[in-house]
């Protein structure tokens, strides 16, 4: 039964573990394949010191169109990168999302592109959606959750006797093709089998959150996280502050942060949302440090830090920074890249070992076949005979 169950997923999925595993590895250095392909873009010469959020926000909306709309600002991940400001523009029906990046240091607009129009973001669409909206995105999930039973039937099947445990992990080289083949295919899947769990299962919470939530609530209970949008009584006699504002508001409450991004009031009377990462969080590229603040009175409506979050919220924390490595630096963002590639070696060396059996088994049943007839005739011309 298991061996069935492993075949058959590996037959009419293993294609797309393959083609996410792939894809996967490309992303996990999304950003800096980015800036090596759009330099002009993505990349400027360090100066002095940054100019004023509110000047970058001001060009970057001037070159924006005039129905777009502000939702976020995102600060450079390093002193050489531009900073990018996301809009929200309304077309044919939906929003697109449409960035702006500016020099930092001299608020000069370096160009726009629409996410998901060029490479990069191209290939994570068609990474967790399959260019299929909400369609692909399940079909995706439900990829996940097959893998991680094809990786653990793959596991059941391989299991050794205890005496035997350690040397099931020696690859054993052979002149037979076939056998080159197998022993290949259950040495590799026995190696990686655990990080693909992890990085199968990772990326399943991130499409099936709404499932698995609930499940780790139950062992522990998930703090209740602040909404992104908090309704404010907004005061006419009060003056906003801009976001130059809100940022310092942020450093004062939290000097030892990194600001990662800026969220722009959805709506009139709503809240800024600050993300900031703390020193030895483990997401790098967006931290657990929040904090929600009023732009008419500058005013702290909500603080969530990691150091308050439950044992289940830091475990829901972990699985973005699994499923791309940065968890681990960059060796562990190396592990997932080379990891990426385990399923399709899995893919091709399992099709060909069972394509090369079930051409022996025929030939095997045709000579059955061919002497089973010739027994027939030699019988038949003794009983005409």
């Amino acid at each position: 039964m298991w061996r069935q169950f492993h075949l058959y997923l590996g037959l009419f999925a293993g294609f797309l573990f393959a083609f996410s595993g792939l894809t996967g590895s490309v992303l996990v250095f999304y950003q800096d394949i980015d800036e090596v392909l759009n330099p002009a873009l993505l990349t400027v010469t360090p100066g002095d010191e940054y100019a004023r959020l509110a000047e970058i926000a001001v060009a970057a909306r001037s070159a924006a169109p005039d129905n777009a709309k502000p939702t976020r600002l995102y600060f450079p991940r390093h002193p050489q990168a531009s900073m990018k400001i996301r809009f929200s523009v309304p077309s044919a029906g939906q929003d697109v999302l449409l960035d702006v990046m500016v020099n930092p240091f001299t608020a000069e607009v370096l160009g726009q592109r629409q996410w998901g129009g060029y490479l990069m973001s191209f290939l994570y669409k068609l990474h967790y959606t399959l260019l299929a909206g909400d369609t692909g995105e399940t079909i995706v999930g439900v990829m996940g959750l097959l893998l991680m039973f094809s990786l653990v039937s793959g596991i059941v099947l391989w299991w050794p006797k205890l005496s035997k445990f350690f040397q099931a992990f020696t690859f054993r080289r052979s002149t037979n093709g076939t056998r080159f083949m197998y022993d290949l295919h259950k040495t590799m899947g026995a190696y990686a089998a655990l990080v693909l769990l992890v990085i199968a299962f990772s990326g399943v919470y991130m499409i099936f959150p709404q499932y698995v939530k609930p499940v780790v609530g139950m062992v522990s209970p998930l703090t209740v996280i602040a909404p992104a949008q908090l309704s404010v009584s907004a005061d006419a006699g009060t003056e906003r502050l801009d976001i130059d504002d809100i940022s310092e508001i942020a450093k004062d409450r939290f000097p030892q942060t990194e600001l990662q991004r800026i969220y722009f009031p959805a709506a009139v009377g709503g809240a800024y949302r600050v993300i900031m990462r703390q020193p030895r969080e483990v997401r790098k590229t967006s931290g657990s440090t929040q904090l929600w603040v009023e732009p008419s009175g500058g005013n702290v409506l909500a603080v969530q830090t990691p150091q308050t979050l439950s044992g289940g919220d830091t475990f829901l924390a972990w699985m973005f920074p699994l499923h791309n490595g940065e968890a681990f630096g960059l060796s562990g963002r190396i592990v997932v890249f080379v990891m990426g590639f385990i399923p399709t070696i899995l893919y091709v060396t399992g099709l060909v070992v069972w394509c090369r059996k079930r051409k022996a088994r025929i030939r095997c049943d045709r000579r059955g076949l061919k002497k089973m007839n010739s027994m027939r005739r030699d019988r038949l011309t003794t009983e005409t005979g």
